[in-house]
């Protein structure tokens, strides 16, 4: 089984080991998980993938009030929650930031066309079922050493640091994704 999508990206960095060394390691966050989606295709997607030249499509980000942001994002795991291959739990570990707040309430805007607001948003964690779990496994079965490694690499790193050290490291790397941003001064310190 080959990549064929962009969803199979989002799948392939859920199912990959992290910090814990364990598959299926989740990821708190929508916030979090836009932005690592968004660093992976900046930093990563050339070298994931080298030799294969089936450029499929990936994530397409535009600069936002919170920095680089994908409605795809949203609706693919709405679209893989929907038919049962990821599970989100609430997190009550991670604190909720208002990046994630209001990242979140804009994403709901754009699904359901409302301009409601919202009285409480909690953090979810995002982790695969089994059902999600065995079709992620065999993507990842077919992934070069090389591949695997870059995964494993990239979400122990991105998943196991603050959000903000998160925010403040996209910022300053891709000011052009920050040009829309209404909290750039508080994120970058001034």
């Amino acid at each position: 089984m080959k990549i064929n999508n962009r969803k199979d990206y989002l799948l392939l960095l859920l199912y990959s080991e992290g910090q814990t060394k364990q598959k299926n390691e989740p990821i708190s966050g929508r916030t979090r998980l836009t932005k690592m989606l968004f660093l992976f295709k900046q930093e990563l997607l050339g070298k994931f993938r080298k030799g294969d030249e089936t450029k499929i499509p990936f994530y397409e980000f535009f600069p936002w009030n919170f920095g680089p942001f994908s409605s795809q994002v949203y609706e693919d795991l709405k679209f893989f929650h929907l038919r049962g291959f990821i599970e989100e739990t609430q997190d009550d570990e991670t604190e909720t930031s208002a990046e994630s707040a209001a990242e979140w309430g804009y994403a709901t805007e754009l699904e359901d066309g409302s301009d409601s607001n919202f009285t409480e948003y909690v953090e979810q964690r995002f982790s695969l079922t089994n059902k999600g779990c065995r079709f992620a496994e065999d993507l990842f079965s077919e992934l070069t050493p090389t591949q695997k490694n870059i995964l494993r690499g990239f979400k122990s790193k991105l998943s196991s640091i603050p959000l903000r050290a998160l925010l403040q490291y996209v910022y300053s790397e891709y000011p052009e994704q920050t040009e829309n941003s209404i909290i750039k001064e508080k994120i970058l310190g001034g």
